[in-house]
């Protein structure tokens, strides 16, 4: 039955134009461009042409993935390290929420929307119902690719309906699910082979009555299901630079080129005869033969020539101006691109550091209300409507900056007299709360054992001196060690006749 989608804002309606979102032409274009990438597969300098398939091999050797160092220097240091609730909102944060994002494997599904949201300018999460094997719900990061979302104009962070589609090759069926405030529908299309942009036309797709039908599937709460996380000017972090980065390509195809032309020097001979004394065309091809012990022999006005190699300085100095213009347009520190930029001097480096903490931070602004969301869904589907109130909801993160340990070391001794010990674990040492809280204790035991040690030492050493009385009772009750008396001579008092007039002694053991 063919899905209506006359009535504006129904379930087919909404279908219908978030297909047609997800399958424009430049979006599609420009995803894909993006992914190839940082996947490594950018586009290729050009050179060439009338050999493209013997020249592509060559032209892949010139790419170097600088995207890949440009997002992940963000990434790395984007870590969630807990939450706080209603239900436990201390400095700690709550242990329930640490035990749901570790059975949810969380870290690793929060690391892949960091990397999509910086590469792709936006990245999805869908939080759906408890998994009966872990117990938490079923928590997955989406590719904006195969997925994509309206949001409420006068709310840009309000999803109002999402889409997302993928190819079941199992049952041979291409599937869309189409996600609404408190619902989810479920629409298939027959599909043998996998279908690049699946087209949605209301007579080939139908909703699965499997999956609730045109009535969709209620969920166990009225709010939208998907969170959307979008990056600064929903573009990706390198996505303005992308002619700088081709620039950088075809400069070192340009040195590989010319490298790999100079590996034999060029030889030529002038001067040489067309014709020999009896007017007889000359064949110089197998004359000069290049082997060891070969020799030439030459007309008297024949004159050689060898071409001399090109100095690849210049080209070499060429590509890295340009990965410290990409270095200065990114905020990427210049030492993660160039090996030798690590000996710039103190204060260049730490400008750059400086700059990229900035853009970390400014990242980490972005995506710390849409991870609490996440959360309070998560805790909706387990029905704990107390810890999923987003008004006292809080993640916790570790610091962007990234200190040496020298640093962290020269820090925390310094503020000795004005931080607490436990402040100084995780603003200074950058630990997290409850790895702080762990060492809190772990001191607590030492200074409890070191006082109880202490207190027996003194006990002992009292016992010594007031008559075996130990002054405190409760911790005497393991007896002193006594002292080992001293070993005797058997020939203590004895003259030297004597001693040779007496027996041996013997030492036998029996």
């Amino acid at each position: 039955m063919a899905i209506d989608v006359e009535k504006v804002r129904s379930p087919g309606w909404w279908l219908q134009r978030l297909f047609k979102k997800m399958n424009d032409r430049q979006r599609v274009a420009r995803l894909q461009l993006l992914h190839d990438y940082l996947n490594g597969r950018p586009r290729l300098p050009q050179g060439a042409e009338n050999v493209r398939e013997m020249f592509t091999q060559f032209q892949k050797k010139a790419c170097v993935n600088v995207p890949a160092v440009v997002v992940g220097s963000v990434s790395d240091r984007l870590t969630p390290i807990g939450f706080q609730t209603a239900a436990d909102n201390d400095v700690s944060g709550d242990e329930r929420a640490a035990q749901v994002w570790e059975r949810a494997d969380m870290s690793i599904v929060a690391a892949d929307v960091h990397v999509m949201m910086l590469n792709l300018g936006e990245a999805f999460v869908i939080v759906g119902p408890v998994d009966e094997d872990t117990g938490v719900p079923v928590i997955t990061a989406e590719d904006p690719r195969w997925m994509v979302a309206e949001t409420d104009p006068a709310k840009p962070r309000k999803v109002l309906a999402a889409l997302k589609v993928l190819w079941d090759d199992i049952d041979g069926v291409s599937r869309a699910y189409l996600y609404l405030p408190g619902r989810v529908f479920v629409a298939v299309k027959p599909s043998k082979t996998p279908v690049d942009r699946p087209v949605f036309t209301p007579q080939t797709w139908s909703w699965d009555e499997a999956k609730g039908g045109a009535a969709g599937q209620q969920l166990s709460h009225s709010r939208m299901p998907v969170v959307r996380f979008l990056n600064k000017d929903g573009a990706g972090e390198y996505e303005h630079h992308i002619d700088l980065i081709d620039r950088i390509n075809h400069n070192i195809l340009q040195r590989l080129v010319i490298a790999s032309s100079q590996a034999f020097r060029s030889m030529a001979v002038s001067g040489l005869p067309d014709v020999d004394e009896d007017g007889n065309e000359i064949d110089w091809s197998d004359a000069f033969v290049m082997m060891p012990g070969a020799m030439w022999q030459l007309p008297e006005k024949a004159e050689m020539w060898e071409s001399q190699p090109t100095d690849l300085r210049p080209i070499i100095e060429a590509s890295r101006d340009d990965f410290r213009q990409v270095s200065m347009a990114t905020g990427t520190p210049m030492y993660m691109m160039v090996p030798d930029g690590q000996n710039q001097s103190a204060t260049g480096a730490g400008m750059y550091r400086e700059q990229l903490v900035f853009r970390a931070e400014d990242r980490l602004d972005r995506v710390r209300g849409r991870w609490s969301e996440v959360m309070s869904l998560a805790f909706l589907e387990l029905g704990d409507t107390e810890r999923a109130d987003m008004e006292k909801l809080r993640s916790l993160w570790a610091s962007v900056e990234r200190l040496s340990l020298a640093e962290r070391a020269d820090a925390a001794s310094k503020a000795q007299n004005d931080l607490p010990r436990r402040s100084r674990l995780i603003e200074l040492w950058g630990y997290t709360p409850t790895q702080a809280d762990r060492m809190m204790l772990e001191w607590q035991e030492e200074a409890v054992f070191n006082a109880q040690l202490a207190q027996v030492l003194a006990a002992a050493a009292g016992q010594q001196q007031v008559g075996g009385q130990p002054p405190i009772q409760a911790i005497a009750s393991t007896p002193a060690p006594q002292p080992v008396p001293p070993r005797q001579d058997p020939f203590d008092g004895l003259s030297l006749d004597e001693i040779t007039q007496t027996e041996p002694v013997s030492t036998a053991v029996n």
